[in-house]
């Protein structure tokens, strides 16, 4: 009886811990910023922390007729984000938003049906190399950003958003994107999601499976 009751305790508690939501803090300004929280765990995805190296003790050489000093090796300058986008240039950023949002309309638009984003703020301002430039840049960003925006929220509810897409026309124009995400999910909308998925794979590999002579005998 004791046994039946612990048991039943845990099965209680761990469908207590599938009502919980499952919510995702996103951020963008130069670098990108993911914190993942269930109940009071917070998990911290990027950036990640870098590990300081142990310093390494030097020792002391003997000097000799020719210093045979190695070249010091230049850190190499990490692109960020923006710089990656700036090197793809137009074509290649509104490719990747279609990409994005036709993937995740396609591949997740059950699972995004669960998730409920209570915020989200994009802040774009574009800059081209003169006003004109800026103007006709301006135009083919809302003509990819607008679209995909609105298949994704089309499948996902948002309770609030503030889209500000704007050209820059100072005199020192400089393209910046802000880009900030709250979003939820339960814990069981995700198992269940899995579970669905991991059916269908394995419905998918049965029939694929080849019938051994036995079978192909009956």
């Amino acid at each position: 009886m004791l046994v039946l009751l612990i048991i039943f305790s845990v099965l209680f508690l761990l469908f207590l811990v599938t009502l919980f939501n499952v919510y995702i803090y996103a951020e963008f300004v130069e670098e990108l910023s993911l914190v993942i929280k269930v109940a009071f765990l917070e998990f911290k995805i990027l950036p990640q922390t870098k590990k300081k190296k142990p310093k390494k003790s030097k020792k002391k050489k003997k000097k000799s007729g020719k210093d045979n000093k190695e070249p010091e090796k230049k850190p190499e300058k990490k692109v960020s984000p923006l710089d990656y986008f700036k090197q793809k240039g137009l074509s290649g950023i509104i490719n990747i938003i279609k990409t994005v949002a036709k993937f995740a309309v396609d591949s997740f638009k059950d699972l995004f049906r669960k998730i409920t984003v209570t915020y989200f703020s994009l802040d774009f301002k574009i800059a081209g190399d003169d006003a004109a430039d800026s103007a006709i840049k301006y135009g083919r960003y809302c003509s990819a950003v607008f679209p995909a925006l609105r298949a994704i929220f089309g499948v996902v509810k948002c309770e609030d958003y503030d889209i500000n897409i704007n050209p820059d026309f100072s005199d020192e124009p400089k393209t910046t994107v802000y880009v900030k995400t709250i979003a939820k999910i339960r814990i069981c909308s995700i198992i269940t999601f899995v579970l669905s998925k991991a059916f269908s794979a394995l419905r998918i590999y049965l029939k694929a499976k080849p019938k051994s002579k036995k079978e192909n005998k009956l």
